[in-house]
């Protein structure tokens, strides 16, 4: 099985757990965009940042350009958002396993975005989840995985840090829906 089929099937729970708690989102309302904005800024960027810190340009070289933090920032602000403190600090990405396993989940989550962006009405800012692939970039982010994860020990790093970005974002959907409800 290949790096990228074997990291996929060890996600699937956890990709599936954030797709769930992201869908509740009621995208259609500016209350509801608003928060699922906010679930996404308080996951995306610190990882992000996070992910600058460790490196993460050494690993992939277009990693500046794959980088929507200033998007989603963007987003915000136009709707009079203030994005969340980045207290948050992910210290899972130990090398350049860890690396991939979260740039995997970040880049993924643009597929989806793409879906969701259908249910965002047009006057809404969207520059976040109209965010498109950097030409090749999910190919060669494929082919990382498969040239740079070929012992068990990378690919155990790989999964955990990807399962750990998706808890992050999961736990930040969580807490937005419960804001919903308070």
């Amino acid at each position: 099985m290949s790096a990228r089929a074997a990291l996929r099937s060890a996600t699937a729970e956890n990709h599936h757990r954030v797709d769930a708690a992201f869908s509740r989102f009621d995208l259609a309302t500016a209350s509801g965009y608003r928060r699922f904005l906010l679930a996404q800024a308080g996951g995306f960027l610190p990882i992000e940042r996070a992910l600058d810190e460790a490196g993460a340009a050494d690993v992939l070289d277009d990693w500046p350009q794959r980088r929507r933090g200033t998007l989603l920032r963007a987003d915000l602000e136009e709707l009079e958002v203030t994005p969340p403190e980045l207290f948050f600090r992910p210290d899972f990405f130990s090398g350049e396993a860890s690396i991939l396993g979260a740039i995997y989940v970040l880049e993924g989550s643009r597929l989806g975005g793409a879906v969701l962006k259908q249910a965002v009405p047009g006057h809404f800012p969207r520059r976040f989840l109209e965010a498109r692939h950097v030409a090749g970039g999910w190919r060669k982010l494929l082919q990382a995985l498969d040239d740079l994860l070929i012992r068990p020990d990378d690919l155990d790093a790989a999964v955990r840090a990807a399962k750990e970005v998706f808890a992050r974002f999961e736990a930040e959907a969580g807490a937005q829906l419960e804001n919903k409800a308070a």
